[in-house]
Parts: structure tokens; sequence; C-alpha cells
């Protein structure tokens, strides 16, 4: 009898998902093989020879998170080289893939069947796996609209973490030249009041109208699309702070104009920082089966009010 219901293969690249996965799989009774909970084990063992083991005779399934890194990595190839030996010899599916982007991988035929990971939580995968498995998925407990919602949210916004470095390094492709002041005005404002749209838009996502059609009236179970077109929509937002920013920044001006670009382009670090403690403590929140979807974000506008000063007084 194989000792796991599932082993994971993987690139370390994208382990930040694969851990909530194997965390999720451990709460719902899984038994899996996830190299990090068994480091005292691989310690010292010839790992070419007990990886196969494995990934070829260990385990029900072996689910595979196919990705660009997943594809070019030496030992993903072990992993998979063994998976696809056992899948040769069984009598049932044994490589189970997940996709997160549409890198090829040979040996995997074009019509099997895969699960998309770009718009499904590791919480949701884990719950696929257990019924692959067998295992019984209890019903939703109360307050599942808030961790869908936490959990889609934390999905996406992982999938933004290089673009937020790139802002706190200050870091912007040039997107535009300009070379008349007024011009420079002109797309100063322009950019303003875009700015100030996106933080409306944020907290019309939050209307009571809205967070009731997603979340469901008081007593009433919510709507698992609508909760997730909320959370897609409110990272969509985020993101677009993000953008706004880098498009000031790759903004090429007159002289003059170069200090009011660079200090606008700072108006949203309070309001990222905002979002992003919102999205912790609403995680948090929703351990405890509850959740506050109000956020008011602020801002101080001064600095760029004394740079805009500068330039139409001079």
């Amino acid at each position: 009898m194989p000792k796991y219901d599932v082993c994971l293969s993987f690139a370390g690249e994208d382990r930040p998902y694969v851990d909530e996965v194997a965390r999720h799989l451990t709460e719902l009774g899984v038994s899996r093989f996830y190299d990090t909970d068994e480091q005292a084990d691989l310690w010292g063992k010839n790992l070419v020879e007990h990886l196969d083991q494995i990934y070829r005779h260990d385990s029900r399934y072996c689910v595979m998170f196919i990705s660009e890194h997943y594809a070019r990595k030496m030992w993903t190839k072990h992993e998979r080289q063994s998976a696809f030996d056992r899948a040769l010899v069984s009598d049932s599916e044994y490589v189970l893939p997940v996709r997160f982007d549409d890198t090829e991988i040979p040996a995997l035929r074009v019509g099997t069947g895969y699960l998309d990971l770009r718009n499904r939580t590791p919480r949701e995968l884990a719950e696929m796996i257990a019924k692959k498995v067998g295992t019984p998925v209890g019903a939703p407990k109360a307050g599942w609209e808030y961790q869908l919602f936490s959990d889609q949210v934390t999905l996406h916004m992982r999938n933004l973490k290089d673009k937020r470095i790139r802002h706190e390094m200050g870091a912007a492709k040039p997107t535009r030249l300009i070379t008349e002041d007024v011009d420079a005005l002109d797309t100063f404002r322009a950019r303003s009041r875009a700015f100030d749209g996106i933080l409306n838009a944020i907290e019309d996502l939050f209307s009571p109208g809205r967070v009731q059609m997603a979340f469901g009236p008081a007593g009433r179970p919510g709507d698992r699309d609508k909760i997730k077109y909320l959370a897609n929509s409110f990272v969509e937002q985020y993101e677009s702070l993000l953008d706004w920013s880098a498009e000031l920044r790759g903004t090429t001006t007159p002289d003059r104009y170069t200090a009011l670009y660079k200090t606008a382009a700072l108006l949203v670090d309070e309001p990222l920082k905002q979002i992003e403690q919102f999205v912790e403590e609403f995680a948090a929140a929703t351990d405890r089966g509850a959740g506050d979807l109000r956020l008011n974000l602020k801002y101080d506008i001064t600095p760029v009010e004394a740079e805009l000063k500068k330039v139409q007084t001079t």
C-alpha cells in the first residue's frame, strides 16, 4: 500500500503556493510527500534513489506543478521522469498536472486533463486533491466567504511581488517624453485625476451594496463568483496604483517639472501600505470566521502641492 496519498513535484520558485497547498492537505487529512517536512529523513540519503522510490512507488498520485521554472530544473526533471515511468505501467491516472502557466513539458500528452492555478487558490486545489484521493471534504465553515475573499486576494497579490519590488527600488521603464511646459502641467493634472479615480474605485468596491451582493445578507450564504470578482477587482486597483506611479517615474519632462513628477509618484506609498496592512489584518480575522471590509485610504498631498507651487511661480 502506498505510503502517501500524493507526492508534490514543483520548482522552488513556486514554493509559496505549494507550501499553502501542503498545509491545507494536512488540515484535510490527506497524507502527502512535501520535501520541507521530510528534511530529517532526507538527510544523508542518496536522493536520486530515495526520490525515485517516492515518485515512482510510494504515492497514489503525483501532483505536478507545471511552470517555466519547473521545466528547466534538474531535480524536477528527475521527479517527473520517475512519475512518468510509474504512469506508463499504471492502470489508472497517476500524474495530476496543475499549471501556473502554459509551459510545455516533454512526455506530458497534450490531451491530459489539468487544473489551471492562475485563478485557483491553494485551499481550493487542496480540496480538489482531497476529493481525488477519496477524502471527505466537509461543508464550508461559517464565514467561508471571508476566507475565500482573503485567499483570492492573497493569490493575486503574490503575483505582483516583483512589480512591488520595482516600485520600492524606484525603477521604471521610459513611458513618455514631454518637451513643453504646458503639456507637462496638463499631463500632471490628468494623472492626478486618474489617481483620485483609482482610490474612489477602491472605496466603491467596498460600498455596502456591493459587499452585500457578494457576501450575502445576514444569515444567508454569499455568492462565490461575486466574491472572487470583488477580490480580483480589488487587486487590479492595487496594481493600478503601482502602474500609475511607474508611469510618472518613467515620464521625462522639462527640468523644472522633474521634482514635481518624482514627488507625485510617491503619493501611492501610503495607500499601498494601508492596503497591504488591510490584507494582512483581514487574513488574520478570517481565521476567526470574521472580516471587516471597510478601508479608508489616506495620503498627504502637501509635498506635491509645494512642488506644484514652485513650477507655477517660476
